[in-house]
Formats: structure tokens, C-alpha cells, sequence
């Protein structure tokens, strides 16, 4: 009771999953994925084990599955057979035929035919999308599924997309293949697809009668084929030759088929449950790829307009952007601070008014005091040629120390400053010598005042305030010649406007394009994630029986 009690909750929780999926599909309108969801569920309310024969024509794919039910249920012969899905069961004779629906979403009628019409069916399949027959396969029980599909080989694409969707309902494959192609691109690139699926895969090679052993010994032979299953990294269960024609052939390993399949089928539960799953990840795992591949066009659009750039970085340029524009707008009224500073800097550290400079500043006051004189004989003329003389050595002395210390420091000042601005000019540099105080001698012996004293405390001070003046009048003609350059500023800033807008635009447009390429991302990790919550967790892989 217990046990029941268990399967059922089991069960319940089976329903769920699928249910959950199928909803999901429904709300998403992937119809062609809901039927196939609802496939399953049938197959996992039905219980049976589906054992797929995929192969093509030529390799008596049907002939060995009329083998295995024991009479010719399908067609066999030199021409493509079983257009359709055929899906062989154990029980009264009989036929179900499921018709092309006439418009989309319109549920499918079955109907059934006799056993005897089933030739003309499998041959002319293009009305009807599957086929189920029942007939006396004792090897096949009350929940066993031979399936027949389409061959590989099939140029028509409904074809193919029924040998994809019987894979979902299939739980255990075999392909076969003929001995002459066993190592055919062909075959073995469809031997990787059907490995890929996860699901059980046995290669069988028909038609084994055809080797020879003179040539190259079986053993020989068999490590070619799995070197070469190895090299193409196709995962099979087993490996097992089989002949139709020569049953009583030496390599012949029909009777371990039949074994094979009835341990199979005694693992039923378990192998059912986990091909249920390997389904619903696989499907799963095409929708995300399909849903990557419908953005891919428009993901490499947007890279394209990001350049390859995050979010955060182009956050990043945006924010430069405004600063700089920030800075545009207070550019002049700073412009004019940086030179002040300057200005004052380059003036507060220079020094007019060394030790000789005040020697000889001195000796030209004290020329000017009234009971100065020099000798006996010292006359008034005598008197007027020495403060001459005096006033011209301290204006040599006086002009060296302007010009060393002055005149080529605040020309090169304003010439930096200027060009780091880019307002510099042709021209510029004459008409800012030209505005520099000329220092002459008529002026210094003007700053003389009457009383002034030429020693001591008193020549300091008017060294110093001499200094204060010629330090000044340099300040405001450089400052002047700093505002005739800033005239130019406007226009430049204008410029400078204009080119940042349009970087602003572009990063606008960069934002916007990373902004669409996240939402992609977080749309297709919603879409994955909602995806991995209908897929219940991987079923562990069971061990299934080996052969070959």
C-alpha cells in the first residue's frame, strides 16, 4: 500500500513538471513544442518503452523491424519506405492513421484501417503524420514500442522533423546501417546527433555477411568502426552485427538483439523516466538556442553601435562629458584666475632689488640731498653731471634685473597660458612687449620724492614700494593683454559646445544600445531560467545492457 501510495505522489509530481512545461509553451505560443510536450505526457500516462530503428533505406531498417514483430508489418524493398512515423504495438490487428491537420491549431481525428491497407499507407504518407498498428509481437509484451522513422536519408523536410520529433518519444535508439557505408559522413554525423540526445544508442551493422574476413579480420574490423564512433565523439551503448539474408552467419548477432531488447524492456520504469527527461532538457536546451539564434542579428547590431563597450564605461564617458561641459561654462571667468595666479606667483618670487641694485638706488638719493658734494671745488654743474651719472647706473642695473627677471618670464607665462586655452596668436607676442612699462630714467628719478633718505630702514622702504609699482604696472598689462586674448574665447567654447553635443549624442546612442543589448541578455536569461524550472532535475543516467 505503501509503495502504491509513492508511485502516485511520484507521479503527481511527473504530471506537474510537464504540465508546467506545456503551460509554458502555451503562454510563450510555441505550438509545434506544446504538441510535442503533450506527446510526452501520453507516452509517460501510457508507461511503454519505445525502441526508435533510425537508418536509412538502403540498410533494411524495416526488414529488420518486420523480423523482430515476427511477419511484414511495414513495407521493404529498393525504394524509401515508411514515409511516416510508424509506431508498432502488441495486441489485436489493427491501424490508427492520424491525418495532416487542414488548418493550424485544428485538432487531429484519427481513424482507423485495416492491417492489410497499411503497404499503401507507409508508402504514401504525405495526408497523414503517424501511423500505430497493433499486431501479435510477442517480443514487444504489454508495454513495449517498435518505432519506425523516415529515412536519414530523406530529401523532405517533413520527413526530418518527424525522425527529430519521434526522437523525444523515443527512449532507447538503434541505428542501422549498412555494412558497404557503416563510415560514411553521412552516417556518422547522424550517429553524433543521435548521441548528443543522451538517450540509450546502439549501432547496429546489417548486412554483415558481406565481409570477409581474408580481407580484414573481424576484430580488425571493429576497431576501425569504434576509432572512428571515438574520433567523432559518438557515445553508444553497443555495437552489433546482424544479418537478414544469412542467419546462420558466423557473425550473425541476431539472438543478442533479441536479448538485448527483452532486458530493455525489463528495465522499462527506469528508462522511461529517464528519456522523459533527456527530452524536456533537450528541448529546453533547442528553444534557448533557437531564441539566441533570433536575436543574434539584432545583437550583432547593437555591439556594433556599443562598439564593444559596457555600460559602466559609457556611464562613464557621460559623466566625463558633463564635466567637461561643466567646465566649458566656467572656462573664461577660471581662465582669468589661472593667469592671476600665475601672475602673482611669477611676481611674488621675483626679487628687483638686490644688494647692488639698492647700493646703487642709494647713491643716486643721496646725490639728491642738498649738502651732498664731492671735493672742494665741487660746483653746482659738477654736482648735476655726478646724479647723472649716479641715475644711469642704477637704471643699468635696475633695467637688467626688469629684464632678466621679468620682462621674458611674463611673456613666456602668458604665451602658455594662452595656448593651453587656444587663443595664442601671430602678433600676440609683439603687442604684449609693446604694452610693458618702459622703466626709464626720467621715471626712476621721478619715484625720487623729496626727503627721501638714501641709507639705512628708509632706502629699504623705497626700494620695496619702487619694486610694488614696477611689479604692478607689469601685472596689469599682462592681465590686459590676457583679456584681448580672452576675447577670442567665445567662438572656441561655441566650437568646443557644438563637438561635445555631438559626442554627448553618440554616447547617448551607445547607452541606448547597451541598454537594448542587456535587456536581450536578461530576457534570454528569464527565458532560460523560466525553461530549467519546468525541466525537472536530470533523471540519473541508468546502466543500461552492453553488447558488442
Amino acid at each position: 500500500m505503501q509503495a502504491e501510495q509513492t508511485k502516485l505522489e511520484q507521479q503527481q509530481v511527473k504530471d506537474s513538471a510537464l504540465s508546467s512545461f506545456k503551460g509554458l509553451m502555451d503562454q510563450w505560443d510555441e505550438a509545434e513544442t506544446a504538441r510535442v510536450i503533450t506527446d510526452l505526457q501520453s507516452k509517460e500516462q501510457k508507461d511503454e518503452l519505445t525502441l526508435a530503428f533510425c537508418g536509412h533505406f538502403s540498410a533494411g531498417k524495416s526488414s529488420m523491424i518486420n523480423k523482430l514483430c515476427g511477419s511484414n508489418v511495414l513495407p521493404s524493398g529498393p525504394v524509401p519506405t515508411s514515409a511516416n512515423v510508424v509506431s508498432i504495438r502488441c495486441g489485436e490487428p489493427r491501424v490508427t492513421l492520424y491525418p495532416v491537420p487542414a488548418q493550424k491549431n485544428v485538432p487531429v481525428i484519427p481513424w482507423e484501417t485495416t492491417p492489410d491497407q497499411l503497404q499503401e499507407y507507409c508508402r504514401n504518407g504525405g495526408e497523414y503524420t503517424a501511423i500505430e498498428v497493433w499486431e501479435q509481437v510477442p517480443l514487444l509484451g504489454g508495454h513495449g514500442v517498435l518505432m519506425d522513422t523516415p529515412g536519414v536519408d530523406s530529401t523532405d523536410d517533413g520527413h526530418q522533423a518527424a525522425t527529430r520529433s519521434a526522437l523525444h518519444l523515443a527512449d532507447v535508439v538503434f541505428y542501422v546501417m549498412d555494412y558497404n557505408h557503416v563510415q560514411s559522413e553521412n552516417n556518422l554525423a547522424f550517429a553524433k546527433n543521435l548521441s548528443d540526445w543522451g538517450k540509450p544508442l546502439y549501432l547496429i551493422v546489417n548486412q554483415i555477411d558481406k565481409h570477409r574476413q581474408r580481407e580484414i579480420p573481424i576484430t580488425e574490423y571493429r576497431q576501425q568502426l569504434e576509432s572512428a564512433f571515438e574520433s567523432w565523439g559518438i557515445q553508444a551503448a553497443g555495437l552489433l552485427f546482424t544479418s537478414l539474408k544469412v542467419e546462420e552467419h558466423p557473425l550473425n548477432q541476431w539472438n543478442e538483439l533479441l536479448q538485448l531488447i527483452a532486458a530493455l524492456l525489463d528495465r522499462r520504469e527506469e528508462l522511461l523516466q529517464y528519456s522523459l527527461s533527456r527530452s524536456a532538457h533537450h528541448i529546453a536546451d533547442t528553444l534557448v538556442t533557437a531564441y539566441a539564434e533570433e536575436q543574434s542579428e539584432q545583437r550583432e547590431q547593437l555591439k556594433e553601435e556599443t562598439e564593444g563597450a559596457s555600460v559602466a564605461a559609457i556611464q562613464q564617458e557621460l559623466a566625463a562629458s558633463a564635466g567637461e561641459a561643466d567646465k566649458l561654462e566656467r572656462l573664461e571667468e577660471e581662465a582669468r584666475h589661472t593667469l592671476r595666479s600665475t601672475l602673482d606667483t611669477l611676481l611674488g618670487n621675483s626679487n628687483l632689488m638686490p644688494a647692488d641694485v639698492r647700493e646703487a638706488a642709494g647713491a643716486y638719493v643721496e646725490s639728491l640731498s642738498p649738502g651732498f658734494r664731492r671735493g672742494l671745488l665741487f660746483t653746482a654743474a659738477k654736482r648735476e653731471k655726478e646724479q647723472e651719472k649716479r641715475l644711469a647706473a642704477w637704471h643699468s642695473l635696475q633695467s637688467r634685473e626688469i629684464s632678466g627677471q621679468l620682462d621674458w618670464h611674463l611673456l613666456q607665462a602668458v604665451r602658455e597660458w594662452a595656448e593651453g586655452l587656444g587663443v595664442w596668436e601671430d602678433g600676440a607676442e609683439a603687442r604684449l612687449k609693446e604694452s610693458f612699462p618702459a622703466v626709464s630714467r626720467e621715471w626712476l628719478a621721478g619715484q625720487v620724492k623729496p626727503g627721501t633718505s638714501g641709507s639705512g630702514e628708509a632706502l629699504l622702504n623705497f626700494c620695496r614700494t619702487l619694486a610694488a609699482e614696477v611689479k604692478a604696472q607689469y601685472r596689469r598689462a599682462a592681465l590686459s593683454g590676457g583679456d584681448e586674448l580672452l576675447a577670442q574665447l567665445p567662438p572656441l567654447i561655441g566650437e568646443r559646445r557644438t563637438a561635445l553635443a555631438r559626442r554627448e549624442a553618440a554616447l547617448l546612442r551607445k547607452a541606448d544600445a547597451a541598454a537594448a543589448l542587456a535587456a536581450l541578455d536578461r530576457a534570454a536569461d528569464a527565458r532560460a531560467q523560466a525553461l530549467r524550472r519546468c525541466c525537472r532535475s536530470a533523471a540519473p543516467s541508468p546502466p543500461v545492457p552492453c553488447r558488442g
